[in-house]
C-alpha cells in the first residue's frame, strides 16, 4: 500500500475510535459542562471545533472579584463575559449558570444584561450565584419567559417586581438560598411545581403571601420575623418546614404569628388581622401527604393557627420535633393527631439535632382499644433521640393514653 494511503487510513482508524468520532449534538452537550472560558479554548482544536462551543447546550461564566484587589481586574472580567456573550449571539441554551462577586450598585447592569440575554437565548435553566451571599440588588428586573423551567437564586436581593412570575409561564421548579425579602410582599407562580426557600431572611414588617396553586413540593427552611400567608395548595404531596424564628435586633425569640404592622398589606387583610379565626400557614399545606413541621423555638408552636387547626385529609407521614410535645397536656400534639384522619406513620425527634440519634422506639399502635382522637390507618409510631431521660419519658407517657406502645433500640 503507498504511504499515503497507509497514513490516510491510520488517520481515519485513530478518528473512529477518539472524540472526534462523536457527533456534534453530543459534543456540545459535553461542551455544556466545561466553564465558559475553556469551551471557548477547543476552538483552536481543528476546524470542525471552531463553533462548536457557540453551540453548547449550558454555559457557565464568572466575575468574581474581592475587594483586595485592583477594581479594574472585575471590570476586564465583566469585558470578557460582554464578549464572550456576543461572540456566542442568541442560539438556544438549555442552561445558564453566572457566578459572581464583589459587585458594586453600578455593575449590577452588566449582570442585568447577561440574565436578559440568556432570556433572549430561551435559556430553561438559569442559575445566579452570588458567591460572597451579600445581597446585590437586581433593582425593579422582572423575568419574562416562554421557556424558562428552573431558576436558582442565591445572594440576592429580591423586589416585588423579580418574585411575580407570571410571565414565565412555564416555570415549575424556584430554589432560592441565602436571599433577602425585605421589600417582597408576594410571591406567585400559577405554574411553580417545586418551591425551596432555603436560608433566607424574610421581611420584619408583614407577612409575605405565597400563591402557588400548582404546587407538588415545598421546603421553607429559614428565618421568619413573620409568618408567609399560604395560600391553599390543592395538589401538595411533600411540605418541609423549617423555621428559625430569631430577632437579630432584639436577640430574643419573637412571637411567629404575630400581628403586621404595615398597614396596606393585602396578605393580612381579613386574614392575619383576624388570627384568632384564620390560620396563617397550616391552611395552605392542609393538603399535603407528606409534611415535617420543625420549629427552632419553643415560642413557635404555630399556636394561633392550632386554633383552627384544618383537617389533613391525605397527611400519611409526618414528622414533628419535640416543640409539639409540651407536658403535661401536649395541646399541639394531640390537636394536630385528631386533625389527620389517614395517618399511617408519625416520627418524633426528641430533644436531639440529628439527623443521627442514639436511641430509636418503634411503637405500635392497637386499634382496637384505641381512642378516637388517633387514626385507624397509623401504623408506626417512631421515637428518636439520644438519651431517654425524663423529659422523653413523658412523651412516652403520653403515647400511651393512644394505646402505643414502644420498644426502645440502643445504638
Amino acid at each position: 500500500m503507498p504511504p499515503g494511503k497507509r497514513n490516510k487510513t491510520a488517520h481515519v482508524a485513530r478518528s473512529s475510535n477518539g472524540i472526534d468520532a462523536l457527533p456534534d449534538g453530543i459534543l456540545e452537550h459535553i461542551l455544556g459542562f466545561v466553564p465558559a472560558k475553556d469551551a471557548v479554548k477547543t476552538c483552536v482544536l481543528a476546524r470542525r471545533w471552531c463553533n462548536l462551543w457557540k453551540s453548547a447546550t449550558a454555559l457557565s461564566v464568572s466575575c468574581v472579584g474581592n475587594s483586595n484587589e485592583d477594581p479594574a481586574l472585575l471590570k476586564e472580567r465583566q469585558k470578557s463575559v460582554d464578549h464572550l456573550l456576543r461572540l456566542r449571539g442568541f442560539l438556544p441554551l438549555e442552561k445558564f449558570e453566572v457566578r459572581f462577586s464583589g459587585l458594586y450598585d453600578d455593575d449590577t447592569f452588566c449582570l442585568i444584561r447577561w440574565i436578559q440575554h440568556a432570556v433572549k437565548c430561551r435559556v430553561q435553566m438559569l442559575i445566579l450565584d452570588n458567591v460572597y451571599r451579600d445581597g446585590i440588588d437586581l433593582g425593579s428586573l422582572h423575568l419574562v419567559s416562554q421557556h424558562l423551567t428552573k431558576l436558582e437564586l442565591i445572594g440576592i436581593m429580591l423586589h416585588n417586581s423579580f418574585c411575580d412570575f407570571s410571565s414565565c409561564p412555564v416555570l415549575e421548579h424556584l430554589e432560592i438560598d441565602y436571599c433577602y425579602w425585605w421589600t417582597v410582599e408576594k410571591i406567585s407562580s400559577e405554574s411553580l411545581k417545586h418551591l425551596s426557600l432555603k436560608r433566607c431572611e424574610l421581611t420584619r414588617e408583614f407577612h409575605i403571601l405565597i400563591s402557588t396553586p400548582s404546587l407538588v413540593s415545598l421546603r421553607l427552611d429559614c428565618h421568619l420575623p413573620m409568618a408567609p400567608v399560604l395560600v391553599s395548595m390543592p395538589l401538595l404531596k411533600e411540605a418541609f418546614v423549617r423555621v428559625t424564628h430569631w430577632n437579630a435586633y432584639t436577640g430574643e425569640w419573637g412571637d411567629y404569628s404575630g400581628d403586621c404592622s404595615f398597614e396596606d398589606c393585602y396578605s393580612c387583610k381579613g386574614l392575619v388581622g383576624d388570627n384568632d379565626n384564620k390560620c396563617v400557614l397550616l391552611e395552605g399545606l392542609s393538603n399535603a401527604e407528606n409534611m415535617a413541621l420543625i420549629p427552632e423555638s419553643t415560642a413557635f408552636i404555630f399556636g394561633k393557627d392550632l386554633k383552627q387547626c384544618p383537617t389533613f385529609s391525605k397527611l400519611k407521614t409526618l414528622l414533628l420535633d419535640d416543640r409539639w410535645c409540651v407536658a403535661p397536656d401536649f395541646p399541639a400534639l394531640t390537636c394536630i393527631l385528631e386533625h389527620s384522619p389517614v395517618l399511617e406513620k408519625l416520627t418524633l425527634h426528641l430533644f436531639s439535632k440529628g439527623p443521627k440519634h442514639k436511641v430509636e422506639m418503634l411503637g405500635r399502635y392497637h386499634p382496637t382499644d384505641g381512642s378516637a382522637a388517633v387514626s385507624e390507618c397509623l401504623k408506626v409510631v417512631e421515637v428518636k433521640c439520644q438519651v431517654v431521660d425524663e423529659k422523653v419519658q413523658e412523651v412516652l407517657k403520653f403515647l400511651c393514653t393512644f394505646n402505643i406502645s414502644a420498644e426502645i433500640v440502643v445504638y
